[in-house]
């Protein structure tokens, strides 16, 4: 079959590779879609996560291996033990991998796993024409909800279950630092959840239009002044705020705007250890929370898709065949980042009948 394998910094080789076998209470999805994440960008332009020197803590793998863990398919084949799923039913899946042993994973937290790891990262992905999935992972897509659009369903559940760890956020006032896939899935999450007002920050003009269109206000840093901003919308400063990007400037921005006794939610993958303001954080009793990925929002995300409380197409911004994912995607992505959402990857596109 062919897959995009990854064997280095900026080396993303297509090239035809071994056709997975299902281990057991493993299922083999045919792909049909697959989106490009944050964290591929990452291992294609550094720091990289795929382990190079020693193998994975749990799957005991390391490079080569191919990436992916965003995608959607039909079930190809089953394997041992797999009881509730049938070759042909289309399905999306949460790429976490975990051990199922440790205290976090017993506690259904298995997002938190002790050794913790991702297709595409951890093990061989989806960015190729079939993958193996463990069947607990797996959720069916609904009725209505194409294959193309289901692929956005894991980055949606990360601002789903962010969201469900800041807890009750009607009628709340709330900025989301960073207008990326992961900032506006906090956005639709914090909007479907009842939130009052919507500050979406970024930089430039690119997500203005998207976020004014759905009932947010849109604040480009560059031209505004995002506390100024926010006191004028709001009449306040945030109840919360979400860091959705990782760097020093958006961290600080993200507790600036913030009220006393307001809760911060921090989701951004920071490259470099932050420098975090304590005292002032802790003076006006201000609440941290951080956010790993998700568990079963993944249903959540597919449902909101389904009911057309989001609508996906507007969230896919470009589409380009396996063929051409380092220079269709991945350097498309370094030289025009801030005018896509989500690039998808059509590999095996024919197989979507909706």
């Amino acid at each position: 079959m062919k897959a995009a394998v990854w064997h280095g910094y900026q080396d993303i080789r297509v090239s035809e590779v071994e056709k997975p076998k299902p281990g057991s209470g493993q299922v083999i999805i045919q792909v049909a879609w697959a989106g490009i994440c944050g964290t591929d960008r990452h291992e294609y332009e550094g720091p990289n996560f795929i382990p190079t020197a020693k193998p994975h803590r749990l799957t005991g793998r390391m490079a080569p291996l191919i990436l992916g863990h965003e995608f959607s398919g039909v079930i190809h084949e089953v394997g041992e033990g797999v009881a509730g799923w049938q070759p042909g039913e289309r399905v999306t899946a949460n790429g976490t991998l975990c051990c199922s042993q440790c205290e976090m994973c017993c506690s259904g937290r298995y997002n938190i796993c002790e050794k913790l790891g991702f297709l595409g990262v951890s093990t061989d992905g989806a960015f190729a024409e079939y993958v193996a999935v463990d069947a607990a992972r797996l959720f069916k897509v609904p009725d209505g909800v194409t294959l193309k659009h289901a692929i956005l369903a894991e980055p949606l559940a990360c601002g789903i279950h962010a969201t469900r760890l800041v807890g009750c956020v009607k009628g709340k006032n709330i900025t989301v630092i960073g207008p990326g896939i992961i900032g506006l899935s906090c956005f639709f999450a914090a909007k479907i959840s009842g939130a009052g007002k919507l500050i979406v920050a970024g930089l430039g003009e690119d997500r203005r239009e998207f976020v004014e269109s759905r009932g947010g206000e849109y604040v480009n840093v560059l031209r505004q002044d995002l506390i100024e901003a926010t006191r004028k919308f709001f009449g306040s400063l945030a109840d919360i705020s979400y860091e959705c990007v990782g760097s020093q400037n958006t961290l600080d921005s993200s507790i600036a705007v913030l009220k006393p006794g307001g809760t911060l939610a921090v989701m951004g993958v920071f490259e470099s250890p932050p420098v975090f303001p304590m005292n002032d954080f802790q003076e006006s009793e201000r609440r941290l929370i951080t956010s790993q990925a998700h568990t079963d929002e993944i249903a959540v995300a597919l449902s909101c898709m389904a009911e057309g409380e989001i609508n996906p197409e507007s969230l896919i911004t470009r589409t380009v065949a396996l063929d051409d994912l380092v220079v269709g995607g991945f350097e498309e992505l370094i030289a025009n980042g801030t005018k896509h959402i989500k690039i998808a990857l059509g590999i095996n596109k024919e197989i979507d009948r909706i």
